[in-house]
């Protein structure tokens, strides 16, 4: 079953709403759909290509109305994800689709006033975890807010800890 946009940015908006309960939700909703989306590979998704499984994941999110994803190899033991129309994003800029507040939807800001979207977040490591069969740390580095990509990197939790503090500017300057 796939769930109208509007439902999901409602669904982002009441779960941003709740605070930190909320936040583990979305959290939780995003690792579990990440371990969906594994589970749909079947019992041996190291049968596909590189190519194959972004444009297999790709499809699924399109799909369930989540947007659409691209994957950028990276210059060393880090790579990035441009996730173009993200329903979590779109929610954020456009207040749900109940009209709510612009910035109280499925994203929510730190105390620097950046963006975060816990769902897609929490996905993307899901996904990315279950693969490895070892832990892939994921860090949103810039949200567009559904009008721009938001943009992931993705590596072992020492190397995004390391591009984040040795180049700020290639963690879009945000800390999440």
């Amino acid at each position: 079953m796939i769930l109208p946009r509007s439902v999901l940015a409602d669904l982002f908006h009441r779960c941003a709403s709740l605070g930190d309960a909320g936040i583990a939700a979305l959290n939780e909703a995003g690792d579990r759909t990440g371990a969906e989306a594994v589970a749909l590979l079947g019992d041996s998704p190291d049968a596909l290509s590189a190519a194959e499984f972004w444009t297999f994941l790709d499809e699924i999110l399109r799909k369930a109305g989540l947007g659409s994803i691209s994957f950028k190899p990276g210059g060393g033991a880090s790579a990035a994800i441009a996730w173009c129309d993200s329903a979590e994003a779109t929610a954020r800029s456009t207040g749900g689709a109940a009209g709510l507040a612009k910035g109280a939807a499925g994203t929510t800001d730190d105390a620097a006033g950046n963006a975060r979207c816990h769902f897609a977040t929490a996905l993307l490591r899901g996904v990315l975890s279950r693969l490895a069969k070892r832990p892939v740390e994921v860090a949103e580095v810039q949200c567009g807010g559904g009008a721009e990509p938001c943009w992931f990197l993705f590596g072992s939790a020492e190397t995004i800890h390391r591009v984040r503090t040795d180049d700020p500017s290639r963690a879009g300057g945000r800390e999440h």
